[in-house]
């Protein structure tokens, strides 16, 4: 079958092609691109993508194109996996086979080609089985991945999008992705928010497709109807340059009377159907209602055909309004706004008919992802018993493939419907357990939070206030409310738990809650109850000899005894804790107990180099066991962030790149980023920084939880201070603060990223930046008086690390009002000393020299105190912050390296002419006030008086024969092009 109309010229679009067949060929050099098409429906997205697609597969490069659908019901991945079964199913499907072979089980299972294998795709991480198979597409060939219409994709989808791109840089990879921005097709939140922090990384490009120009119009008609360029003006005037409208325009001009068009979209659509045939016209608006690819045989089955369904077809196709599917073998409508009128003109009798007579073709349910389809036709047939049936069966299936996003939807849906029935195939108090945890699973706390809220409500007010089945769901939500980082709140679940707890029997149960009970008041900081609850769950577990118990018991009793100052005792338990689930022989018992032993360490113990060799020898067993990839990865990241705050800067470097060849995934991958970043900033190398910042935006779009996003906007904020953009780093702060009230209460994340507010603060002070008062600043003083008051009253665990960052942020203040106190400064550079953390007191006695020089007093202190700080900055290999001391002491007239030996005979100098005559001091003085300062600016920064400012610029003044700051300041621009550069904060 072929078009009445086929497929235009491309015309207008010049400008947008050219920009992705460049990065087309960027990719095929070997560099991961991204791009967002976005724009009105029916601007030209889908024929600029046609375009591209044919360029590529001209160029030898594989193309996998799949589309969301519109419906709530679509399976996990759909767009990918439709692609990748097109694919399959291509004249390449034996060669992509043999590819893809030792992933063809798994991969049967997600594209549901055949029944459920032996070994359960819940051993795969579905993200990372796709993330190979692009992997290994892209090996041999350029791969472009397009996903259209991006606002209806899947929450899994959208994973798949942020994981590819935080992951893969050097591929040849190219992902397109179309979504609409009109009023009325905003994406779905889930579909905004990742799109919106996935626009922010530098591999990822968003070309706003607009209208066509007038003269584009005016190509479009010629190359249709040769001859008639009287109808160009009425083609611009009704479509304004929207490409589908236009054609449509052009159609219906041609076919009818010019001057009695319809004036609206709908209208045009409307007249064109209406011209169908009866059987046509039936066809067409079967077709609009598939929602998911449509094969000829399912058509049939719907429509019960005959030979009149071929004559139907072929008609519709004809007129331009059904376009033969070649991925589907079938049909669809041929654009998503025509099938939005003809939907939306379906009486509500016809629409429930056709959805019958599609749930009831998709029956024997050999197509893949019929599971949802059917739970959204029997729900649109009105039979809610059959719905009901087939959104358990949905679920089902989306946790399968660890689409958890899409299976707590459609237990939603399956709860809802449980109501509805006489004989629900699942309680209804079931589907929202599932649905809670299918929500915890997609890493949305606050959903699975409010279904077991839910769920407890629909509990029968018992005779006994102690019930079980209520204590345990207290305890659910508990162990959600700690995966989401919320302490205090996950300690009040877990109290409500303990409560509800029978009085006697049950004693597994009782052992489970009294243990996630003292997690989760240790995580929220109540120390003194976390060790007496841990005491009460070990004794338990080990009268009735449950291992995996004891052990964790043991893990949370460590770390209280460690923090009620009995750190020998603390670290002895964390050893038994290790060798309890060493005799259970439960791998991850084992690796768990190692971490936390290896966190105690070099965490509020402060015994970082016995921290590291824990870390690493956790790592080694979690390698014996098998699980090196996820666990030992995650141990490494430990040691690495150990040997950072130590000062062994070259071996943190060798330990990440150790753990990155294991190739890890999920969390574990999120912490190697975090980890590397923090290297990378500290060493200046900035670019790799914001990659690995980036690639952990991207992975975490769809969270607003503590544990990664914390440290990923205190990153950020400290990048954004090297760059001299104080001011965005303060935006970061207030992003991270926006985190810490909803619900955070550890003061490991809290302290660094009070600090990074408070220093940006006072860069914004040194800098000249300023920033408008929204309610930052009241806040970082009130999170840093929250801070001081926790550190007051907590043991010296976890005070002596607060205070540090409590007093540092208090002397950051003194700096932002322009009184920085060198004492201040002294008393912090001596916290981190007695923490062997050399960084911090660096920075520190840098920032006391700073103070001093200020006040022009005690310049061999500040001389101390700079070369104290260029010492360990040499050490550690940081070069932003060496330099930033070196522009102090230059300014300052202070060598902060050993002397060198006597040099040779010099050379003569070759010296700038104009700039001659001009003192060393006098030239130091020009170069402040050519980049700008004010003789106040000046004085500071040469920490001399401005009194002495004044006599020098009169002197330069004279010896240059210049008038005027502007004269003087063209003269050294002219002399030394290059020397007025801003220098590095």
């Amino acid at each position: 079958m072929t078009e009445r109309w086929p497929v235009r010229p491309l015309v207008g679009r010049d400008e947008d092609l050219g920009e992705l067949l460049a990065v087309l060929e960027s990719v095929r050099r070997g560099r991961m691109a991204t791009i967002f098409l976005s724009g009105d429906a029916g601007v030209g997205k889908t024929r600029l993508v046609q375009e591209l697609v044919v360029r590529a597969e001209a160029a030898g490069a594989t193309v996998l194109v799949g589309a969301a659908t519109d419906i709530a019901e679509s399976p996990p991945f759909w767009p990918v996996a439709s692609a990748l079964r097109g694919l399959l199913r291509s004249p390449r499907g034996d060669e992509v086979r043999r590819l893809l072979a030792p992933w063809s089980d798994q991969l049967d299972e997600l594209l549901a080609l055949r029944s459920a294998v032996p070994v359960p795709l819940a051993r795969v991480q579905t993200l990372e089985l796709l993330h190979r198979v692009v992997l290994r597409l892209a090996l041999d060939s350029v791969l472009v991945l397009v996903v259209e219409d991006v606002q209806w994709a899947d929450r899994s989808t959208l994973d798949l999008i942020a994981y590819l791109i935080a992951n893969l840089a050097d591929e040849r990879l190219l992902l397109v992705g179309t979504h609409r921005t009109e009023p009325g097709a905003e994406p779905s939140t889930a579909a905004r928010t990742v799109i919106r922090e996935l626009a922010r990384h530098r591999q990822v490009r968003t070309v706003e497709v607009r209208p066509l120009r007038r003269e584009a119009v005016a190509e479009l008609v010629a190359a249709a109807e040769p001859g008639r360029p009287d109808l160009v003006e009425l083609v611009w005037m009704r479509s304004a340059g929207n490409a589908f409208i236009a054609e449509e325009t052009l159609r219906a001009a041609v076919d009818g009377d010019p001057t009695g068009l319809p004036t609206t979209l709908r209208e045009l659509v409307l007249s064109r159907v209406e011209r169908l045939s009866a059987p046509a016209l039936r066809t067409v608006r079967a077709v609009a209602l598939a929602d998911g690819p449509l094969p000829h045989r399912l058509l049939d089955a719907v429509l019960d055909g005959g030979p009149w369904l071929l004559d139907a077809l072929r008609e519709s196709v004809d007129a331009g309004v059904v376009v033969v599917d070649d991925a589907a073998d079938g049909y669809r409508l041929r654009h998503g706004l025509m099938t939005d009128v003809v939907v939306g003109e379906l009486l509500p009798g016809e629409r429930m008919d056709l959805h019958r007579r599609y749930a009831t073709a998709l029956e024997p349910r050999e197509l893949p992802g019929v599971d949802a389809r059917l739970a959204h036709h029997w729900y649109g047939a009105g039979d809610r018993d059959r719905a009901a049936s087939a959104a358990v069966a949905a679920a089902e299936a989306a946790a399968r493939v660890r689409g958890y996003a899409e299976a707590h939807r459609h237990w939603l849906r399956a709860a809802l419907l449980a109501g509805e029935v006489a004989a629900p195939p699942v309680p209804r108090t079931t589907c929202l357990e599932r649905a809670a945890e299918a929500a915890h699973l997609a890493g949305d706390a606050d959903q699975a939070v409010a279904l077991l809220a839910e769920r407890l409500d629909l509990l029968e007010p018992p005779d006994d206030p102690h019930d079980l089945e209520a204590a345990l769901l207290h305890a659910r939500t508990g162990q959600y409310l700690v995966a989401a980082g919320r302490g205090a709140e996950a300690a009040e679940a877990f109290g409500r738990a303990t409560d509800a707890l029978p009085a006697e029997g049950a004693e597994r149960e009782r052992a489970d809650v009294l243990g996630g009970h003292a997690s989760a008041l240790w995580t929220a900081g109540d120390y003194a109850a976390a060790h007496e609850t841990a005491g009460r769950a070990l004794a338990l577990a080990r009268r009735i000899g449950l291992a995996v118990q004891e052990a964790r018991a043991l893990a949370t009793l460590g770390f209280g005894l460690a923090y009620l100052q009995d750190p020998v005792a603390g670290e002895a338990a964390l050893r038994e804790s290790i060798a309890v689930a060493e005799r259970a022989g439960e791998p991850l018992e084992i690796v768990r107990a190692h971490r936390s032993l290896a966190e105690l360490l070099s965490g509020p113990l402060n015994e970082l180099d016995r921290g590291i060799a824990i870390a690493r020898a956790g790592a080694a067993r979690a390698r014996e066991l098998g699980l090196a990839r996820s666990a030992g990865a995650g141990m490494l990241a430990v040691a690495a962030n150990g040997l950072f705050r130590i000062g062994r800067w070259d071996e943190a470097d060798e330990t990440i790149a150790e753990a990155w060849e294991l190739a890890p995934a999920g969390a574990e991958a999120l912490e190697l980023r975090l980890a590397r970043a923090r290297l990378h900033t500290g060493r200046g190398r900035f670019d790799q920084a914001e990659d690995d910042l980036e690639a952990v935006a991207a992975l975490s779009a769809g969270t607003v939880g503590p544990r990664y996003r914390l440290p990923l906007l205190t990153l950020w904020a400290g990048l954004a201070m090297w760059k001299e953009r104080p001011d965005r780093a303060l935006d970061h702060v207030a992003a991270g603060l926006d985190v810490v009230e909803r619900g955070s209460d550890d003061v490991w994340l809290v302290a660094p990223l009070v600090w990074h507010g408070a220093r940006a603060r006072a860069e914004c002070t040194r800098l000249g930046v300023r920033r408008p008062d929204d309610g930052t600043d009241g806040r970082l003083r009130r999170h840093a008086a929250e801070l001081a008051r926790v550190a007051a009253s907590s043991v010296p665990a976890v005070r002596d690390v607060v205070l540090g960052f409590v007093e540092m942020s208090a002397a950051e203040d003194g700096r932002a009002a322009g009184r920085s106190d060198p004492q201040a400064w002294e008393r912090v550079a001596e916290i981190w000393r007695e923490q062997e953390q050399p960084y911090p007191s660096a920075y520190a006695h840098l920032r006391r020299a700073e103070a001093l020089l200020a006040t022009r007093a005690n310049s061999a202190a500040a001389t101390d105190s700079l070369r104290r700080a260029g010492q360990i900055a040499r050490e550690l290999g940081a070069v932003p912050f060496l330099a930033e001391i070196a522009d102090l002491a230059d300014r300052a007239r202070v060598r902060i390296d050993e002397p060198e030996p006597a040099p040779g005979p010099a050379r003569p100098a070759v010296r700038d002419d104009e700039l001659a005559g001009l003192t060393a001091r006098e030239l130091e003085v020009l170069t402040e006030l050519a980049r700008g300062h004010t003789n106040r600016g000046i004085a500071q920064r040469l920490f001399i008086s401005e009194k002495t400012v004044g006599v020098h610029i009169s002197r330069i003044y004279a010896k240059l024969d210049v008038h005027s700051r502007v004269q003087a300041s063209a003269v050294f621009l002219r002399a030394r092009p290059h020397a007025a550069r801003p220098q590095p904060s």
